[in-house]
């Protein structure tokens, strides 16, 4: 068997890492927590709109033609018939 000094240096350790392991243990509920959640997921969602913000400003001519696209896109049908009636005033020989 093993003597009692080795055993209470096993014991030790044991306790030791025990110890580590419930203050891992502790951190982790505290990373899980609804609280932590609200605040990790507000700190992301403020960086998200910060980011879409500073490329937005950098890419104002593309965000611009990209609503503009769209925009013509839902109207394309008066604007057929826009561009249809301009044709048929312009046609010669009428």
């Amino acid at each position: 068997m093993s003597d009692p000094q080795t055993l209470k240096a096993a014991r030790a350790l044991r306790d030791d890492a025990l110890a580590v392991f419930k203050g891992d243990l502790d951190m982790a509920k505290l990373e899980v927590s609804p609280s932590r959640v609200k605040e990790r997921a507000l700190g992301e969602a403020v960086e998200m709109i910060d980011t879409a913000r500073a490329i937005a400003g950098e890419n104002k001519a593309v965000i611009g033609a990209t609503l503009t696209a769209l925009l013509a896109w839902f109207l394309r049908e008066p604007l057929q018939q826009l561009v249809k009636r301009g044709a048929d005033l312009v046609r010669p020989g009428d």
